[in-house]
């Protein structure tokens, strides 16, 4: 195909990264790069002006390319290619852990013509910092750092601290945004959110592992709390670079960070272009092309580059883990704050669901009530209140919500089931079975329905009903010893008595320590001598 053809659907790359090395000099506990050794086939620095020269030859707006690493400035050609990036008009970036930024080297950033800085700084324990990079001497390093930019770059460089939100530093994080704020040498601070190492998030409850054990918020109620005050201070004209829609976003993503990767639509389309520090070249988090090999003028007008931008534009997953952490991907304060609302509709919801599973029900019950202040007819936040009061043991303030529930929307299954708990509570069991039916209507699956009637029926001595429902549920946990104590009641009620100890001995077999399953199995063994006479 022809430029001009594909010129319809492509757009233009407003942000780019060029990894120039994989090596550190860290060896930090959020991050892999260290265990990289020397690459044989390693970004070289003609291989990154060529890729810098081919985008000026098609990118007219403003792009802003990153060079990082690693740590970029291990390379000596790092500020000769900001330099470049500066000639052809572009904005040039540099992440960096300020190791390495002596006198000598803040003088060189100076006549650089850099843009942007960005010095890595988790916090302003000193003890804190080192340990989260690996090295005694990192914290001193960046305050000297720091002293040396602002005295060779003044108003020239903008330099910006960037801090990711960790369980080490969730206390030491407002007063390092009090220090930037009062700090004349910086110009923001931007909150980044922790993410498993690499370009693709792929491993399922990765934040879960030894390696990020010390590292994820382990208290997210704190971390809550503590991006609230964030985006309070944002709002009342603190230094902080983070749009109000990515400090909510954050608070979603740390709930449950895998979903959010799933369900989170893609919202920077085409507009980010990469190059790693093997060649390779990625559009919005695919494989392109390789700067060696390939045009990239060609290959961003490509069949292949339109295959993704069809992908992305069909809602297709995005595979880029890291899209969190860009600004771009959300709404202005001013655009947002208009919906916002709704926003929190949605985050109130899963907080109070989140806290509900951990059976902290005041915390749950208070997030609900949250919803219920901005939207009254939310069906999900009475559901939600619901199964908290009932768990609670208040009967009656469940049953209210669940009513108040099925008034609010469709049929919804969790109505019912509610409501069935709360008839069988009160010992009305056939108005419970109706209940429960009618959830099992909408949803076969409904674990917790099929348990409702399997004891409502066992109650209304329905034997062969309570037993069918006991069997399918031993189906997905055969190693539940209620579930065979139930069938072994039913049993016996069918004067099965033979059947009755084979359960109950089961029972007894997975938790020895119910006494009941003794008591039982004496008394149909007694009822069965008497059976055979």
């Amino acid at each position: 195909m022809g430029y001009k053809k594909n010129l319809i659907q492509a757009g233009s790359p407003r942000f780019c990264d060029i990894v120039i090395t994989n090596r550190c000099l860290l060896k930090c506990k959020m991050c892999k790069s260290w265990q990289c050794g020397p690459q044989s086939n390693e970004l070289t620095f003609d291989e990154a002006k060529k890729f810098v020269q081919s985008l000026s030859e098609f990118v007219k707006e403003p792009l802003e390319i990153n060079v990082m690493g690693g740590e970029p400035l291990w390379k000596d050609w790092c500020l000769d290619l900001c330099s470049f990036i500066s000639e052809k008009g572009f904005k040039s970036i540099i992440s960096t852990n300020a190791y390495l930024i002596d006198e000598d080297m803040a003088k060189r950033i100076a006549d650089s013509g850099l843009n942007v800085l960005a010095i890595s700084l988790e916090s302003l324990n000193p003890n804190t910092h080192n340990y989260l990079r690996g090295k005694d001497d990192v914290f001193s390093k960046v305050m000297k750092a720091i002293e040396y930019l602002e005295k060779y770059c003044g108003s020239n460089l903008t330099l910006t601290i960037l801090t990711i939100i960790m369980e080490k530093n969730l206390d030491e994080i407002l007063e390092l945004a009090e220090w930037v704020n009062k700090n004349k040498a910086l110009q923001n601070v931007s909150f980044l959110a922790l993410l498993e190492t690499g370009l693709v998030q792929e491993r399922h409850n990765w934040f879960k592992s030894q390696t990020y054990k010390d590292l994820w918020p382990q208290d997210i109620d704190k971390a809550y709390r503590l991006i609230d005050e964030l985006i309070r201070l944002r709002r009342s004209g603190y230094k902080i670079w983070n749009p109000v829609s990515q400090l909510d976003a954050f608070k979603d993503y740390y709930t449950e960070p895998d979903r959010f990767m799933r369900d989170t639509e893609y919202r920077v389309h085409d507009y980010i272009i990469d190059l790693d520090e093997s060649g390779s070249i990625y559009l919005s988090g695919d494989v392109l092309g390789n700067i060696r090999e390939d045009d990239l003028k060609q290959l961003w007008f490509s069949d292949k580059a339109n295959e993704i931008r069809r992908k992305i534009d069909s809602h297709g997953p995005g595979k880029r883990c890291c899209v969190i952490n860009f600004i771009c991907a959300f709404l202005s304060d001013d655009e947002y704050l208009q919906v916002r609302p709704e926003k929190n509709i949605h985050l109130y919801q899963r907080l109070g669901f989140y806290y509900k599973d951990l059976r902290q029900f005041d915390k749950a019950i208070n997030e609900f009530k949250k919803v219920l202040e901005i939207s009254s007819d939310s069906q999900h936040a009475r559901i939600g209140l619901g199964f908290c009061y009932f768990d609670q043991g208040k009967i009656e303030d469940a049953f209210n919500e669940f009513n108040q529930a099925s008034n609010l929307g469709p049929e919804n299954e969790h109505v019912h089931q509610g409501l069935g708990s709360c008839y069988q509570h009160k010992k009305q069991f056939d108005k419970a079975v109706d209940e429960f039916k009618k959830a099992l209507a909408l949803n076969p699956d409904n674990y917790y329905a099929h348990q409702g009637l399997a004891y409502c029926y066992e109650s209304l001595k329905q034997f062969d009903m309570s037993i069918s429902e006991f069997n399918w549920m031993l189906k997905i946990h055969p190693n539940n010893e209620h579930y065979h104590m139930g069938l072994g009641c039913c049993y016996e009620g069918l004067r099965q008595f033979d059947k009755a100890m084979d359960e109950f001995k089961q029972a007894l077999r997975i938790n020895p320590n119910i006494e009941c399953a003794s008591r039982c199995i004496a008394a149909c063994s007694e009822s069965l001598k008497q059976q055979r006479g």
